[in-house]
């Protein structure tokens, strides 16, 4: 397994191309870091800022999907910067893992923008400062496919990964449905609620960004497959695993 501090004995005789695409994944290495601190930072903001109002109920605040799939996003991040700043390729498993945070951002970024944009909070919540918003649902999800776009040194994809993707998504779902139906009655968003949409329309909503969320993880598994054979042929990825 090549790693970075290989880097004088095995890369230095390669072609301009790898160098090159060691110094792209070094780069969005240290931008993953960054937008994962930002994720964090806006959390961190969002919750101070409802803590001031007198309104933050955290057993409601971490059952939005937005915010949980924050959370998985900043370990992500965190370690897809740490491997891409100290091996030239990066395993399987986190590939797989980062294939899926592309399908959920996606969901996240279009869901709030063409539904859920402007919508009242529910909770008497009123937003003090846009910069949470902004990085949760447009520019965090927007970095994580522009990053999947361009970073080299990723293993080809297995469509089994689709149902890998799908694992978290059906959960949440369920717990969410479980929870309001049995639980505190209680639902994280309106078209979860059978009360407000009926059964139908709850199961057309769930239906329907289920095959959203497995287009787009299709559609990355695609993506990443066309890159890695790009990569390679252009001798970019020579030293993966």
């Amino acid at each position: 397994m090549t790693t970075l501090r290989d880097l004088p004995t095995t890369v230095s005789h390669e072609r301009g191309p790898v160098g090159f695409a060691l110094t792209v994944r070094r780069s969005l290495g240290v931008l993953n870091i960054a937008f994962a601190f930002a994720i964090a930072i806006g959390l961190a903001v969002n919750i101070a800022d409802r803590l001031i109002q007198g309104i933050f109920d955290p057993t409601h605040y971490f059952q939005f999907f937005t915010i949980q799939t924050c959370i998985i996003n900043i370990v992500v991040l965190l370690v897809g910067g740490i491997l891409a700043l100290t091996r030239t390729n990066d395993p399987r498993w986190y590939t797989v893992v980062r294939a899926s945070i592309v399908s959920y951002a996606i969901v996240v970024g279009v869901i709030y923008n063409v539904l859920l944009a402007g919508l009242d909070s529910g909770d008497g919540y009123v937003s003090t400062f846009t910069f949470p918003n902004d990085i949760q649902h447009i520019w965090g999800p927007i970095f994580i496919a522009v990053e999947w776009l361009l970073m080299p040194g990723r293993a080809r994809l297995r469509w089994g990964t689709l149902w890998i993707c799908a694992i978290f998504p059906l959960a949440w779902v369920a717990g969410s449905l479980v929870r309001g139906l049995v639980g505190d009655g209680w639902f994280p968003y309106f078209f979860l609620n059978p009360a407000e949409m009926g059964v139908g329309g709850v199961a057309m909503y769930v239906a329907a960004i289920a095959v959203f969320t497995l287009a787009n993880c299709a559609i990355a598994i695609v993506i990443g497959r066309i890159q890695a054979r790009v990569f390679a042929t252009g001798g970019l990825n020579s030293a993966r695993a």
